[in-house]
């Protein structure tokens, strides 16, 4: 669900590698130093958090196989990638 949501089970998909379409739209923010900042402020952030939760939808859906693992920590993971 996270995955889909994010835009990573279809090349179909608009959001497929948004990240490489914001750097693409960087050139269209103005020239102003304080919006490019904030700009690339808000696409690093979103590149990490959209990698943050690729991570903990895969690591979710091999909980129940890993050591320690179970539905429980499939709901946790699930729930920390949102």
């Amino acid at each position: 669900i996270v995955m889909e949501y994010l835009g990573y089970k279809s090349m179909e998909d608009p959001l497929f590698r948004a990240d490489k379409t914001l750097i693409r739209l960087q050139s269209r923010v103005p020239n102003n130093p304080d919006d490019e900042a904030d700009y690339q402020e808000a696409l690093d952030l979103f590149v990490e958090k959209a990698e943050s939760a690729n991570g903990m939808a895969f690591i979710s859906s091999w909980g129940e196989a890993n050591p320690g693992g179970g539905k429980d920590r499939v709901a946790m993971f699930i729930e920390r990638a949102k």
